[in-house]
């Protein structure tokens, strides 16, 4: 496969040193509360590319060249993600898988990329984070393309965030990784892009690595996958993300957004973790006491087992908590 992303040079993950647990940041003064739904008010109001450029304010359409178009994306993605990397429109798909069924790539541009995916790559499940100006932006035919999967049996998942939006991608994160999670825990082979694959795409699935399976920190995390894929998504982001699910009430997602300073989020133990996750999995419908029972099971199969349970578990039987010795 050729490589369609430039490193210009070598780059260097930005990692926090800052080890505090994220128990005891959560008893610190979380700060300033904004809502949400006026962030991501916000965000539709921020910058547009027209014709290749970033302006403020309404779009406008001038006509430029392919190269142009894509040199302005590239300037507009080192600025804001501070790395080298850039996106090669004119050389098509470029991916990575980060898990056996979770790949993290480009935009697919054509009815011959949903093809590729689903017949070489085994894709069930195209996770889209662009919006339609993204597409409209690169010419693409988001029809075809929709009515290829329908053709291909590929389920289309859309979670549009705007693109080089650190807020946007923040107040977007809880419901994509939800639903990323659902797509998962059905059986699918998840395709995961953006534009470049470089920024709201990867972010998403290292939120999605750091909440809901067993990495120790958000360093960790955002390590594992930018190892595999050579890009640069908004660590702090995730970050604000995971202070916003831990600081929430109650089933729902976060409404509000708490500020906060590192390294507040950058750790959750397993307790924190299972909250996350226990909201994420309700927000699309799961319920309540099974997901706590099957933590309950889970729970159970991990512990060590006291004579009782050890005989259940070599019978065949199911064993519960009560099953367990005693810390």
């Amino acid at each position: 496969m050729n490589a369609h992303v430039a490193i210009s040079r070598a780059t260097t993950v930005a990692t926090s040193s800052a080890r505090v647990s994220s128990a005891s940041a959560r008893r610190r003064n979380p700060g300033k509360i904004t809502s949400a739904a006026s962030v991501a008010s916000r965000c539709e109001k921020r910058v547009a590319f027209a014709g290749g450029a970033r302006r403020r304010g309404d779009l406008t359409l001038t006509r430029v060249s392919p190269e142009e178009q894509q040199e302005a994306y590239n300037r507009a993605m080192a600025e804001y993600s501070k790395t080298p990397f850039e996106y090669r429109h004119d050389l098509g798909l470029y991916y990575h898988f980060i898990l056996p069924n979770l790949v993290v790539g480009t935009q697919p541009t054509t009815p011959e990329d949903i093809n590729r995916l689903r017949d070489v790559e085994g894709v069930t499940c195209m996770f889209d984070t662009q919006q339609d100006k993204d597409k409209e932006h690169w010419g693409v035919d988001a029809h075809a393309i929709r009515e290829q999967m329908r053709a291909r049996d590929v389920l289309h998942v859309r979670e549009p965030f705007l693109d080089f939006d650190a807020d946007s991608l923040r107040v977007g994160l809880p419901k994509a990784v939800a639903s990323m999670d659902k797509a998962l825990r059905e059986g699918h082979v998840v395709y995961c892009h953006c534009t470049a694959g470089m920024g709201r795409s990867p972010g998403v699935a290292i939120a999605y690595l750091y909440w809901c399976l067993n990495f120790e920190s958000l360093d960790q995390a955002y390590d594992f996958l930018t190892s595999k894929r050579p890009c640069g998504p908004k660590k702090e982001s995730i970050r604000l993300a995971t202070c916003d699910m831990m600081w929430g009430h109650g089933d729902a997602l976060p409404e509000n957004m708490v500020t906060s300073d590192d390294p507040q989020g950058t750790r959750i133990n397993e307790e924190e973790r299972w909250n996350i996750v226990r909201r994420l999995r309700r927000s699309v419908g799961d319920d309540a006491d099974a997901l706590d029972a099957a933590q309950h099971a889970a729970d159970a199969e991990e512990c060590e087992l006291n004579l009782g349970g050890t005989v259940k578990r070599a019978l065949g039987f199911e064993t519960t908590m009560e099953d367990c010795k005693e810390a």
